[in-house]
Parts: structure tokens; C-alpha cells; sequence
């Protein structure tokens, strides 16, 4: 899945490229955040594709390699989703579609809640059931259940119930993400002629960041104001919370950093466009250095100073955004952007 993302950064490196000799035929920042996203709605759509057919090949025939397989596609699709979620807002907000596809936090286990109702129930799910329940279980935290959670010991995931559950989820997965990646195009003309969206742009990324220093780093780690509590991690049952962060990291530069150079070059504020580049390719470098985990990280003092690094670097990137730039574009924010008002 980084090798995809990294495949749409070779796009974003020349697009920042792009020579400035004729204004006329550079790109606004809004045509080149439209087009980013939409490459990454594309590689969503497709990767959830993918985890589809994944699904229905273990289930037809399974064996430890395609078990393999499903879960590789699994968190191929979920890191597809992480790199375009810093965009919360437009079609990605009709039908609660972000939480369809990751109800996240789950203080209450809701998924595993959900999930363990539907593999007892008398009838097989199909894909209109997922559809019309609750959002705890149409997405990728309750697929992980199915592949990881330490309940399934006890459940064979090639058993019917379970994989006549797990089929359904991944074909309302792949049925979301096209269509979100079909709204997005056609999105495209009221986003690229409305001039406010270029606020809004912005605001989601520093709300992006906000999320991943407070939400999906700070609590868990323990870091405001309660005790460590790796179950509100993203991904603790796979031990994958620190691979989504990182795909989140590069989807940010691949989807976001050109249209914000660009911005930041017409408002001769370049500079401050690459500083944020800097500090991005810093994190992302502390982010693969670290275990994929970030549960066992809270028993291990080296492994916890490690994510202790990363929440700097995010909170600096944060600040970076959220502060310097956003004051230079002239960037109102008179609300918690975490309300999502």
C-alpha cells in the first residue's frame, strides 16, 4: 500500500515541479487538490475491489495463503482510506460514509458487539442487511475483527456464518468507496468554482492533524490528562496503529502538500510551503522506523519514546499548519475544528 501511495507522490513531486514561466497554465491549488484526491479515491475504490475479490477467494477455497492474501488486501484497503481521510467534507459526509467505513473511536466495542450478533444469527447476512445496519459494522475495524480478534479463536473464519459476513462487508466496502470515488468527480465543478473550499481544504488538514496528535496518538499513549488505554488506538487488534498513521502522513503529502505549495507560492509565502514539506518528510521518517504497533509500545520504554518522537513531529507539523501557515493565508478559525463545524 506505500508503494501505491508512493506511486501518486512521484505525481505530487511533478506537480510541485511544475515550471512557474506561465501563470496561465499552472494549476490552482483547488485543481490540484481536486485532481490529487481523486487519484486517491481512485486507489481507495480500487483496493477495496481487490480486498472484495480477496474475500470471496478465501471463502470458495481456503488455505493459509489466501488467508494471507485477504489480510494483506485487507490492510492495503484500510491504508488506501487513511491516506485520503484528511478530506472531511463533501462526499465523504453524505451517509456518514467516513463512519461507514471506520467507526473509530469504539469505546463501548460496538464492532465486536455487532459482529458477534451477526455470526449468530439464523440467517446470512447480505450485502442490503450490512447496508441498512448500524455503521458499527459495515467497515474496516469490523473486518479486523473477523481476521484478528482473539474471539475468533474460537470461530474459524472459513466457517459460513463468519465468511457469509465478512463477503458481505467487503462488497458494502467496495460498493461505498465507488461510489465516493464517483461523487468526488462529479463534485469537481462546485469545488473548483466555489472559492471558499480552499478554506475548507485547509481547515480539514489541520483537523486531520489535530485528530492524529489528540485522538489517534495522544489518548491512547496517555498523553491527555487519563491513563494509557491502548484499546482506543486504531487498529490495537491487528497491532497495525502506527502503519495507518504513516499512510496518513503520505497521503497528506501526496493529496494536500502540492495545492498548499501552490497556494503558498502565489501568497510569496514559499518558504513557509517548504518548512511544512520538511517536518512532513521528517515524521514520516520517524514513522517507519517504529514497530507497526502501538500497544506493545506502552510496556517498552525505547518502543514508547519512539511514539513519544512522533507525537512531537506531529504536533509540530500541527503547528505549522494550523498557526504559521494558516495565519499567513489569512485563515479565520473561531471554533474547534474536532466539533466539525
Amino acid at each position: 500500500m506505500i508503494a501505491s501511495l508512493r506511486r501518486l507522490g512521484f505525481l505530487a513531486c511533478a506537480l510541485l515541479a511544475t515550471p512557474l514561466s506561465f501563470a496561465t497554465d499552472t494549476p490552482t491549488s483547488r485543481e490540484m487538490w481536486h485532481g490529487a484526491v481523486e487519484l486517491q479515491y481512485a486507489e481507495l475504490s480500487a483496493a477495496s475491489e481487490r480486498l472484495e475479490a480477496s474475500a470471496a477467494r478465501f471463502c470458495q477455497s481456503p488455505d493459509e495463503a489466501l488467508r494471507q492474501r485477504l489480510e494483506n488486501d485487507w490492510m492495503s484497503a484500510y491504508q488506501a482510506w487513511q491516506a485520503v481521510r484528511f478530506i472531511q467534507f463533501g462526499p465523504v459526509e453524505q451517509n456518514s460514509r467516513g463512519w461507514q467505513l471506520q467507526f473509530w473511536p469504539d469505546r463501548k466495542n460496538l464492532v465486536g458487539r455487532k459482529v458477534g450478533i451477526w455470526l449468530k444469527a439464523t440467517d446470512a447476512p447480505d450485502v442490503e442487511d450490512i447496508a441498512s445496519d448500524s455503521v458499527a459494522i459495515q467497515g474496516f475495524p469490523a473486518l479486523e475483527y473477523l481476521l484478528y480478534d482473539d474471539a475468533m479463536d474460537d470461530q474459524v473464519l472459513s466457517e459460513p456464518a463468519a465468511c457469509d459476513l465478512m463477503q458481505a462487508i467487503t462488497t458494502h466496502l467496495a460498493d461505498t468507496t465507488s461510489a465516493l470515488h464517483r461523487d468526488w468527480q462529479a463534485f469537481g465543478e462546485h469545488y473548483l468554482e466555489t472559492a471558499d473550499y480552499t478554506e475548507t481544504t485547509l481547515a480539514s488538514a489541520i483537523q486531520s492533524l489535530e485528530i492524529l496528535e489528540d485522538k489517534r496518538l495522544g489518548e491512547p499513549m496517555g498523553l491527555k490528562g487519563a491513563p494509557a488505554n491502548g484499546y482506543l488506538a486504531e487498529a490495537w487488534r491487528s497491532g497495525k496503529t502506527v502503519r495507518l498513521v504513516e499512510s496518513s502522513l503520505e497521503g497528506l503529502r501526496t493529496g494536500f502538500l502540492p495545492g498548499l505549495t501552490t497556494l503558498l507560492r502565489e501568497a510569496d509565502a514559499l518558504p513557509l510551503a517548504e518548512a511544512f514539506r520538511d517536518q512532513l518528510d521528517k515524521t514520516l521518517a520517524q514513522a517507519s522506523e517504529l514497530s507497526p504497533g502501538l500497544v506493545p509500545a506502552l510496556d517498552d520504554e525505547a518502543a514508547f519514546r519512539g511514539l513519544q518522537s512522533l507525537y512531537l513531529d506531529i504536533s509540530q507539523l500541527r503547528h505549522l499548519l494550523g498557526n504559521e501557515i494558516a495565519g499567513e493565508l489569512g485563515l479565520v478559525r473561531g471554533f474547534n475544528s474536532s466539533d466539525g463545524d
